[in-house]
């Protein structure tokens, strides 16, 4: 992916990126938008130690987070959401290449995919795209149906932009969750952890 030499389109649903085109280098797109690095290792050993039956995974992009959390927990599964049809199609390449074989991906908006979502629950959630405050309240609010009290929601770039920061400063101090824990980029909750709420805030 680094010495990649290909360019592909992007069909962006989101925010969009702050610095790239519609047409982006792959190594670019790794670069921004994809969990490498110590944010990748923290994803595959929450993974690890956790053991999530079934997770939620909203923003494939090149699969680098997917891969990541299937690799820690090879006896759970991965949903994994991603719109844009070229990105997919490389992360698919990655999945196959690596022979992962636990992660199901679907070509679908968030929006979509939650308009046909039926008797789901997950146990794990990430949040990785849109970068919207509103759309990422919304999500969560929608997302309760397919939650249960010690689900684990990881959302992605909080800091992103003054909108995604509001928004989480808003989902961490909603009575629905007892825990929170801010890594500044990561932003944790969880609706039942302890008995009395707890705010935690750490550099990752």
């Amino acid at each position: 992916m680094k010495s990649s030499k290909e360019s592909i389109e992007i069909e962006d649903f989101g925010a969009g990126s702050k610095h790239l085109g519609k047409t982006r280098p792959i190594p670019s797109i790794l670069k921004t938008s994809s969990s490498i690095g110590k944010y990748g290792e923290f994803l595959y050993q929450v993974c690890k130690h956790y053991k999530f039956k079934n997770t939620l995974e909203f923003g494939t992009s090149l699969g680098i987070g997917s891969s990541y959390m299937a690799l820690g927990n090879k006896g759970g599964t991965i949903t994994t959401i991603e719109a844009c049809e070229n990105t997919r199609k490389l992360a698919l390449n990655n999945f196959k290449s690596k022979e992962i074989n636990n992660i199901k991906s679907i070509h679908s908006t968030f929006s979509e995919y939650l308009n046909n979502i039926k008797n789901e629950q997950f146990d794990l959630i990430y949040i990785d795209g849109h970068h919207d405050g509103e759309a990422l309240l919304s999500y969560m609010e929608k997302l309760q149906n397919y939650s249960h009290s010690k689900t684990m929601f990881i959302l992605d770039d909080i800091r992103w932009s003054d909108s995604m920061l509001n928004a989480w400063n808003i989902i961490k101090k909603s009575p629905q969750y007892s825990f929170s824990l801010d890594l500044f980029r990561f932003g944790i909750v969880i609706p039942a952890i302890e008995e009395n709420k707890a705010n935690y805030t750490l550099s990752l």
